[in-house]
């Protein structure tokens, strides 16, 4: 049995080698959709006046729209990450902010519970584009909400703590606000890593969980200087065996903030990591264990965590940038050469979980220049084949010197067999 393909006409014609959206059983995948109607329009696309209200509607219709030719509905959407190239563009006079504008219309069109949901600054792929948003749904089993007198108020439309639907929990992005939304830690990279972990240990311990729970962590710093100091903090709150990870250059939504972690947790099913033999600072391997698979092939990641987390049908890989098993930059200055590095490391993880590229639904590029769009696109397309994972790029900081360009991906087993994938009718 081969993949499924919807094509259709209510949607645009993608810009590269990416699907609308995948679905696999109950798990819909959506990419980074923006704000272009069916026949390729911008709303408001008069040069130097983008339209964040029209763009932020449009933007949402397009993923209910995606959804609804999946079997789902925006009421399904459990996890959401939006990117803002302008997020922190404070009001002018009785001018709402661009945040304050994306928040309205979307408490309008997601209702309760939210999603648990991030928004975070990153350049866009045309200068015009003011909101990108992907998104992670589940369908045919209930949502619960979970929340918490010891977290931080909810003042924006996301859930407070997470939400959960079967073993699986979605934590929102957690800042270093406190229980009285204070800002703890200012200018303080441990304090505020700390106060995140606090935070996100706060939601898992509502469920009966705990940290050794998360599978997947996403993580935003608005400055890599601080980097080592992060990394302190969160190698003493993650332990064996570890999540994946990615870690971004990017901005966040309120004066002060340093980083952001969003998480998916399992608490439950048979849970095996691909990590390397090749031990690092704060991830020391104390012992082997039977749910690990150590191997040679890929590189160590620079902190407590893993290349791969599969658990049941379900596969995490870790944002990975271009170096060999040995951590060295293949290529450099070469984009070619580092997207094929890239994606041959993920490639291995898959291998070595019982996966393969064509299980891939879903994957988050970040690049570093975006001069490199097309020369990424023709090595990813060599590597993916048509119907192609959904997708979502987005342009900043990379933290390892030289490194042009940064996937993470989700898998999902079988999808190579029973993915139904949505694209348009052309390709662009």
């Amino acid at each position: 049995m081969a993949k499924q393909v919807i094509q259709t006409d209510k949607l645009y014609t993608e810009f590269g080698p990416y699907s609308h959206g995948v679905r696999v059983g109950d798990l819909i995948f959506l990419h980074g959709a923006v704000g272009f109607d069916a026949s390729g329009n911008l709303p408001g696309s008069i040069p130097g006046r983008a339209d964040m209200h029209g763009q932020s509607h449009q933007t949402i219709d397009n993923m209910a729209t995606a959804l609804d030719l999946l079997g789902g509905s925006l009421d399904d959407v459990v996890k959401v990450r939006a990117f803002l190239p302008n997020h922190c563009r404070p009001s002018h006079g009785d001018q709402p902010s661009f945040d304050e504008t994306f928040d309205a219309i979307y408490r309008q069109r997601f209702q309760p519970p939210h999603p648990a949901r991030a928004a975070l600054q990153h350049s866009l792929f045309l200068e015009d584009l003011l909101v990108e948003i992907e998104a992670m749904a589940i369908i045919n089993q209930p949502k619960q909400l979970i929340t918490s007198e010891r977290l931080p108020p909810l003042q924006r439309p996301y859930a407070q703590g997470g939400i959960r639907v079967g073993d699986w929990l979605f934590l929102r992005g957690f800042t270093s606000q406190n229980e009285r939304n204070e800002l703890v830690g200012r200018g303080d990279m441990r304090a505020q890593t700390e106060q995140v972990f606090t935070n996100m240990a706060i939601v898992l311990d509502e469920v009966g969980g705990s940290l050794a729970n998360l599978a997947q962590t996403q993580v935003t710093l608005t400055d890599y200087h601080s980097y080592a100091d992060y990394n302190e903090v969160y190698n003493r709150h993650v332990c064996e065996p570890f999540p994946t990870r990615t870690t971004f250059q990017g901005g966040l939504g309120r004066e002060g903030l340093l980083i952001e972690i969003e998480s998916i947790a399992a608490l439950g099913g048979e849970r095996l990591t691909i990590d390397s033999v090749t031990p690092q600072p704060g991830r020391s391997i104390l012992q082997r264990r039977d749910d690990v698979i150590y191997t040679a092939e890929l590189p160590a990641g620079s902190a407590a965590y893993a290349n791969g987390v599969r658990v049941g049908d379900l596969m995490f890989i870790a944002g990975q940038v271009g170096v060999d098993a040995q951590r060295q930059l293949v290529g450099p200055g070469d984009i070619r050469a580092q997207t094929q590095q890239v994606i041959k490391t993920i490639e291995t993880s898959l291998r070595l979980a019982g996966l393969s590229l064509d299980d891939v639904v879903k994957t988050t590029v970040m690049l570093a220049d975006w001069r490199d769009y097309a020369g990424y696109n023709d090595v990813y397309q060599t590597y993916f084949s048509a119907p192609y994972p959904a997708r979502s790029t987005i342009g900043g900081g990379l933290v390892r010197k030289g490194a042009l360009i940064e996937i993470d991906a989700i898998a999902v087993a079988g999808a190579s067999q029973a993915a139904t994938v949505l694209t348009g009718r052309r390709s662009q």
